[in-house]
């Protein structure tokens, strides 16, 4: 904790990145229970749930890896100020489905077009973040960025609950615009610098868009790393589906319910976080070690969550569950920071992003309409075994990778 506190401290340019982020998380708490409660009061159905969540990363996998060399080509700083921009006003589209026109149509719109601003804000982010930090705080710092994300989803998600159940899911979206808004003046604050020339100068197009491709085919640990992303991929759409589905239909609880698990999600992120900075660190072979092991011990929670009927036992299988994927995430990251070279960096996050995002579209598109069929119990048990394997695979590759040699891995440092 000292070490990224640390960070937070001397570093400007990081403390600006960090508040503007978690605003903007904040209001994304806010939409998603509130995106939840209004898709399942006006549809009903799960499928419809699916439908939308599909929507909002429909962008993502049909031209993420398209327009990835954007990334590395121009300024990310510019990338993420105007995505927030127009995200802050898209948003307001949910208002007309929710309140004026009661229509899914807007709540599909909305969602599409809100995924489409925001199709290059967190590759951007992800590739600044090297040139903001030193290498030896930058997995403190990464694990700094997801035990925020987990405090803010325990803070934002029971208020999104609140304001949606005893005022209105509508005043949810207004928070949410305004979260865009003030993250990118915090954005706005950043400063550092971002030496484009070489890429712009050597770089058509086309061949930038190879040169990220090459890198993730030729990298192994980045190699590992995009297709463990995919097999999850399918995973992460149904607990996107669960959640919303537990509070709302399987307790009854509506958006009180939903809040409260999404809280519960948050504080296993923020422990899981928290494992990381205390145990990992910048330990490489630790975090190659931690990364695998927490794959597995996610899928064992998640089928035992899909299983689960009393609500305090949901409860506490969901804690354990993200306590999992709190660790992989910061990780995930870091990892895959660590092994690419800072000139494609973007490209590669990119290619990560919207092909994990890619499984995600079939998962929300299929999930919805299994678990109807099948049943949540037996879809979880499905979703479980997938994890399960994602970790087995990772650990079964650890003798392949080597710690990356700074010098040789980052060109612009």
């Amino acid at each position: 904790m000292r070490a990224t506190n640390g960070v937070w401290q001397r570093n400007k340019n990081f403390r600006n990145l960090w508040m503007g982020k978690s605003g903007s998380l904040i209001g994304d708490w806010f939409n998603q229970v509130a995106l939840g409660q209004v898709t399942l009061n006006l549809t009903g159905s799960l499928a419809a749930m699916g439908f939308v969540l599909l929507c909002r990363s429909l962008p993502s996998v049909v031209i993420g890896p398209f327009i990835s060399p954007i990334v590395d080509l121009y300024s990310k700083k510019a990338i993420m100020y105007m995505s927030d921009i127009v995200r802050a006003i898209i948003v307001l589209i949910f208002f007309p489905a929710s309140i004026l026109m009661h229509s899914d149509l807007f709540l599909y719109l909305g969602a599409f077009l809100l995924g489409l601003a925001g199709v290059l804000f967190n590759p951007a982010h992800q590739a600044a973040l090297p040139s903001i930090v030193r290498e030896d705080d930058l997995a403190e710092a990464n694990a700094f960025h997801s035990g925020t994300a987990g405090v803010i989803s325990m803070i934002g998600a029971l208020s999104g609950g609140l304001v949606a159940s005893f005022l209105h899911p509508v005043f949810c979206f207004f928070v949410n615009a305004g979260s865009y808004a003030w993250s990118a003046y915090c954005i706005s604050q950043v400063k550092w610098i971002e030496d484009l020339s070489e890429n712009k100068k050597r770089s058509a197009y086309i061949r930038s868009l190879k040169q990220g491709f090459q890198e993730a085919v030729s990298n192994k640990p980045a190699r590992a790393i995009i297709i463990i992303g995919i097999s999850w991929g399918f995973a992460g759409g149904g607990y996107a589906i669960l959640i919303p589905t537990l509070g709302e239909i399987t307790f009854g609880m509506g958006g009180i319910g939903i809040g409260i698990l999404y809280a519960v999600d948050g504080a296993g992120m923020l422990i899981g976080a928290l494992i990381v900075k205390k145990l990992v660190g910048s330990h490489y072979r630790k975090a190659t070690v931690y990364y695998g092991i927490s794959y597995l011990i996610q899928a064992i929670f998640f089928a035992l969550l899909a299983q689960s009927t009393h609500f305090g036992l949901a409860v506490l299988l969901l804690l354990f569950m993200r306590i999992s994927s709190g660790i992989i995430v910061p990780l995930d990251t870091y990892l895959l920071q660590i092994h690419t070279p800072s000139k494609v960096r973007g490209r590669v996050f990119s290619l990560h992003s919207s092909t994990f995002m890619g499984v995600m579209q079939l998962s929300y598109a299929s999930l919805g309409f299994l678990f109807e069929t099948f049943g949540i119990p037996a879809m979880g048990i499905v979703i479980g075994v997938i994890s399960f394997l994602c970790g087995l695979t990772w650990l079964f590759q650890l003798r392949n990778f080597q710690a990356p040699v700074q010098s040789e891995r980052d060109l612009s440092s």
